[in-house]
């Protein structure tokens, strides 16, 4: 067990479909075999079943879908755009100071993002979670509610990173550029994982881990075949994603 405290990642995808759900379910079925309580949380989601499915991975009740995924949008987009588009859409000249209304709103989503993340303290204390599995929306650059962008959510949960790529032809271009990205917020990975989304033979997928390891500096945690259930973690990953090293 890990403990009063509870251990916390947040997965942050190369793109959207990359296998961020499939992977964090994968997490959540090996974290039970080990023997620790977890906890799914999906703070922003876009149509789909994906809270659903992290529900049945934790093996807890569905009727946490509601605090296990606060905010869910029905239409097919980011979940800042799905909410309002106007915020990230509208020009602002930067010579002028913030007005009262968007100063307003600025403190409103502040509030409501702290708000979300003491929900989820509540419910790591209420489910005795060892470790809780946070997964973003898209990818990095995403807008999400309240005219924040997925790096705010991230700092708000105070949650390790792991990024999760497509194994697949251009995932060293995305994950390596995700992971520059994440260097530049502040906000630098564990690892990464490669999911493989496509049932079809890809040559690239022999070496990729490798490379983006050695561009980026960042260990590969993983890899999760097409269906499969259970993740292949690397040696010493699992100790990794639970902060033992």
């Amino acid at each position: 067990m890990l403990g009063s405290m509870t251990r916390r990642l947040f997965l942050v995808g190369t793109d959207t479909s990359v296998g961020k759900t499939a992977v964090a379910a994968a997490l959540l079925r090996r974290a039970r075999a080990e023997g620790l309580r977890v906890l799914p949380f999906k703070p922003a989601s876009s149509s789909g079943d994906d809270p659903e499915r992290l529900l049945a991975a934790a093996a807890l009740d569905p009727k946490l879908l509601d605090r296990v995924a606060p905010l869910r949008y029905e239409a097919p987009l980011a979940p800042g755009i799905a909410e309002d588009p106007r915020p990230f859409i509208s020009v602002r000249d930067p010579s002028t100071s913030e007005t009262p209304t968007a100063a307003s709103e600025h403190s409103a989503s502040d509030e409501r993002l702290a708000r979300i993340a003491a929900d989820l303290r509540t419910l790591e204390t209420d489910l005795h979670a060892d470790l809780t599995i946070i997964e973003g929306a898209g990818g990095l650059h995403v807008p999400m509610p309240g005219a924040t962008w997925l790096p705010q959510w991230i700092e708000a949960f105070a949650a390790p990173v792991v990024i999760v790529g497509r194994l697949g032809l251009g995932t060293i271009n995305h994950t390596i550029l995700t992971a520059e990205a994440l260097d530049r917020s502040g906000h630098r990975a564990i690892g990464f994982v490669l999911s493989a989304t496509d049932a079809q033979s890809d040559p690239s997928t022999v070496h990729n881990p490798q490379i983006i390891a050695l561009r980026s500096g960042l260990p590969c945690l993983g890899i999760l075949g097409h269906g499969a259930d259970l993740i292949d973690l690397r040696a010493d990953a699992w100790a990794r994603l639970l902060g033992a090293l």
